[in-house]
């Protein structure tokens, strides 16, 4: 008798589950989301004093893109597929920073696959405080929403989503000429 109540009950359990799942939730589940691309050129910024040539003793900032924290869903009234994306950054002040906060100049493009052209772009500042006596400190952005809309000849996953640092040309050629870290 207790092992039938026992059977009942955990039938009775996992339709209350499933029906917490509304409709809307289980389709965020089959929702395919463009490609996240953190290009290793883009991916690091280090600021040194102008003027000055780029060594250790120059550096004024090091900062680094540490991850991307993604999430798609489906756009309001079916009319494509929305796209939250927030990015975390660990920023190292360097011996010639003197000051203890930071603008950390990042960018968001979309961008075809295949063709490798830049379809939109957004450009943010993340703004970064250091605190009393320390040198490092990691900051996430606010989210950001990407709204692709569907359309039979261009597909979500014919996309991919470039996230990096926006550099100056000298910048960008220490990345390429450093490497990845």
């Amino acid at each position: 008798m207790r092992g039938k109540f026992w059977g009942v009950g955990m039938v009775l359990l996992a339709a209350l589950g499933l029906a917490g799942c509304s409709q809307s939730r289980v389709e965020n589940l089959l929702i395919a989301c463009p490609t996240l691309s953190l290009p290793s050129d883009v991916a690091d910024l280090s600021r040194h004093r102008p003027g000055t040539p780029p060594d250790l003793s120059t550096l004024v900032l090091d900062a680094r893109i540490q991850a991307l924290d993604g999430a798609c869903r489906g756009a309001r009234r079916g009319q494509g597929v929305a796209v939250s994306l927030a990015a975390r950054f660990q920023v190292e002040r360097g011996p010639a920073g003197t000051e203890r906060g930071a603008e950390l100049p990042w960018f968001i493009a979309i961008v075809e696959d295949g063709t490798e052209t830049i379809l939109n772009r957004q450009t943010f500042v993340q703004r970064v405080t250091f605190a009393p006596n320390t040198t490092v400190t990691t900051v996430t952005s606010p989210r950001v929403e990407l709204v692709f809309p569907l359309r039979a000849e261009r597909r979500i996953q014919d996309h991919r989503i470039m996230v990096g640092f926006l550099l100056t040309p000298e910048e960008l050629a220490l990345n390429r000429t450093r490497g990845p870290r």
